[in-house]
């Protein structure tokens, strides 16, 4: 791979978040993010209902053997190069940026599309927890646990605890989130031949810890709990990552080693979809930049009743409200449906018609 150096200026950090603009909408689009079998039962013109095209916004992850629509390859307009984001945790953000535009100039397994995908952005991108530290105060004759965030007043007939303000933690501008923030700054100041920038090339796989963690916490960072103490880490380093890319694409789905890949639960279905982009704009994120990635299952998700078979079922939670349904629009994404790829198309082709 290529490396080039380059002249860097330091950015705040504050200054990323204020500064990123919203991207301009984008035509549908939709990853298949599977194995050949899967991709070509999602997109062979004699399978049943209409097949999934570039017209329709197809585009396969690579790396795929058998390509997308040419089973000897010759679709590299419409395959999608790929990045560990384990690859470039470590790196500066000059060099997070270099690597990302090499990969995208000149991508391990050669495709012509000039896109990239960061596989994904988890737990190591998140910002950290505030750690509360306890001491201990008597009060006649009483010992009393005190957490830093609160105040101990003693009153006449005894004491009373005032809570304080929930913390934040501090945003490192060294943590992976933050570097991964200026990187993308970088690359938005970088024309690409094509058009645009290299920022807009870039699209980000996010997990489940991520999308979870945000919209089933609380407070205005969504790091609080049901007992308004913050319990959660917050994710303030890497939304400006996200507000500059070209594509967010939330992955539905909890992965565990006893049980395999599972969908997420109804409830979650209910509040990703709204909580995530709503918080995302905050720092400047594109909600038509964002899509669903909807997997296989082998029962409907946890919560749900009256759905129909689990595929079936996805698809209906991720219609069942007003922000599920927009982000919908956009274009869902195909991860690994392996033998439910026919029930992913038929559901695909219910939503959108031929069109």
């Amino acid at each position: 791979m290529h490396r080039r150096a380059r002249l860097v200026v330091p950015l705040a950090l504050a200054a990323l978040a204020l500064a990123a603009s919203p991207a301009a909408g984008a035509p549908r689009m939709s990853i298949l993010y599977d194995e050949q079998d899967a991709v070509r039962a999602l997109t062979d013109p004699a399978g049943p209902g209409a097949p999934l095209t570039a017209e329709r916004g197809a585009m396969r992850q690579d790396p795929g053997p058998g390509g997308i629509f040419d089973p000897h390859g010759r679709d590299g307009a419409h395959r999608i190069a790929k990045l560990s984001a384990a690859e470039i945790a470590d790196l500066s953000p000059e060099a997070m940026a270099d690597r990302i535009q090499d990969e995208i100039d000149d991508p391990e397994q050669p495709n012509t599309s000039g896109l990239v995908a960061i596989d994904e952005i988890g737990n190591t991108f998140n910002d950290g927890r505030v750690r509360i530290t306890h001491s201990i105060k008597t009060v006649r004759g009483k010992r009393i646990r005190v957490a830093s965030t609160n105040r101990l007043v003693v009153t006449k007939n005894g004491y009373r605890i005032v809570r304080g303000p929930a913390p934040l933690p501090v945003v490192s501008p060294a943590s992976p989130g933050a570097r991964l923030s200026v990187a993308m700054s970088l690359l938005s100041e970088r024309p690409h031949p094509a058009g645009g920038t290299y920022a807009e090339r870039v699209h980000l796989y996010i997990a489940p810890a991520f999308s979870t963690s945000i919209a089933l916490g609380r407070g205005p960072h969504h790091h609080l709990g049901s007992d308004g103490k913050p319990h959660r880490p917050t994710w303030r380093g890497v939304m400006p990552a996200l507000a500059r890319s070209g594509g967010i694409w939330i992955e539905m789905y909890h992965f565990d080693r006893r049980q395999g890949i599972t969908p997420m639960t109804a409830r979650e279905w209910r509040l990703v979809p709204r909580v995530l982009p709503a918080y995302a704009a905050r720092f400047g994120a594109d909600h038509t930049r964002m899509h669903l990635l909807i997997t296989a299952a082998s029962s409907i998700p946890g919560g749900a009743v009256g759905c129909g078979e689990p595929m079936a079922c996805q698809w209906q939670l991720a219609a069942s409200t007003p922000a599920g349904a927009r982000l919908l629009a956009n274009g869902p994404g195909a991860y690994r449906v392996g033998a439910q790829a026919g029930l992913w198309r038929q559901e695909f082709n219910r939503v959108f018609g031929a069109s």
